[in-house]
């Protein structure tokens, strides 16, 4: 039991549920909602998801055997790589869990006749072992990396699901955008949580030679890397609440109200609320200065991100 538990920890499934919880929202409360006949059945959005979540899990695995020398330092009573599993089974497991994902994909891209789109499946392969192997080590590029497949998670379901129907349904391509704005959301808010994990595992990073932002630049100008992208999320978010004002104060001639997704009272209120967490994530940022700090951080950074993610469940639960 104690071994199987061990396998479980090993591929961080608290992170594959709130994938699982976040790609379904988007499936769920925002395309099936708007888009009549997407190109995803359920059945085939399951095998999509299953693949993700096989490609994520396979990353861990990948990354914690890279990571076993840090991870000595860092957190070696979280260790799991040739202390509760040999790094040759977990091997195994890596190829097994990507194998099926891609066969799973590739079948998903046949039905919906874009067989082509399961290459981008096995470019993550590709990248996340990369990423594991070398990637994280070089300045920012690690960091980039990790953001940019986070983004492409929630881009994929769009292709998958929207493309195949681009111009059949009147929606689509509208439906399509505001998955690209909440991929770009996922992208820095993820990034500003790779900076500060990077300041968690500094130690061990010294150990490896990594060339990360702590490192070469140091604690002051790493906060101010961090608040930097903060700040550019806050914007986004004010330009949002820019949107949904404007558009709550217009009405038509007879004073009929003007109904747009996300722009009632009680979605306001909502953003609202997404913003105050962002200004403590900034205002924290600024006085973080021990290990313990940042750890918070990196807590309240996914926080943010989930509650982000949560609100086309809010909006739509609010508009239809």
């Amino acid at each position: 039991m104690k071994k199987i538990f061990n396998y479980i920890k090993l591929i961080r499934p608290l992170n594959l549920i709130i994938i699982i919880i976040l790609q379904c929202i988007i499936k769920f409360f925002l395309i099936n909602e708007f888009i009549i006949n997407p190109a995803l059945s359920n059945i085939n959005f399951i095998f999509f998801l299953l693949s993700t979540i096989l490609i994520t899990a396979a990353g861990y695995i990948i990354n914690d055997i890279y990571d076993e020398k840090s991870d000595k330092i860092n957190r070696d009573n979280k260790r799991i790589i040739n202390k509760n599993i040999d790094s040759r089974i977990a091997i195994i497991w890596y190829c097994i869990f990507n194998i099926l994902a891609f066969i799973l994909i590739f079948y998903v891209s046949w039905i919906i006749k874009k067989p082509t789109f399961s290459l981008i499946f096995l470019y993550s392969i590709f990248i996340l072992w990369k990423y594991s192997k070398s990637l994280k080590i070089k300045l920012l590029r690690g960091n980039f990396v990790v953001s940019w497949l986070i983004a492409l998670s929630i881009i994929n379901l769009g292709l998958f699901d929207i493309i195949p129907v681009m111009g059949i349904e009147n929606s689509s391509i509208i439906i399509f955008k505001i998955i690209i704005v909440y991929s770009i959301f996922s992208f820095f808010m993820t990034l500003s949580r790779e900076i500060i994990k990077d300041v968690e595992d500094k130690e061990g990073d010294i150990l490896l030679n990594a060339n990360t932002v702590i490192l070469k630049y140091g604690l002051k100008k790493t906060k101010l890397i961090i608040n930097s992208i903060n700040t550019f999320v806050l914007l986004m978010i004010g330009y949002w609440q820019y949107f949904q004002y404007s558009l709550n104060r217009s009405s038509f001639e007879n004073n009929q109200k003007i109904e747009v997704w996300g722009t009632d009272i009680n979605s306001i209120i909502y953003t609202f609320i997404l913003q105050f967490f962002v200004f403590i994530f900034i205002y924290k940022t600024y006085f973080a200065k021990i290990k313990k700090d940042f750890s918070f951080l990196s807590r309240l950074s996914k926080v943010i991100m989930i509650l982000g993610i949560f609100s086309i469940l809010f909006f739509t639960k609010n508009f239809i």
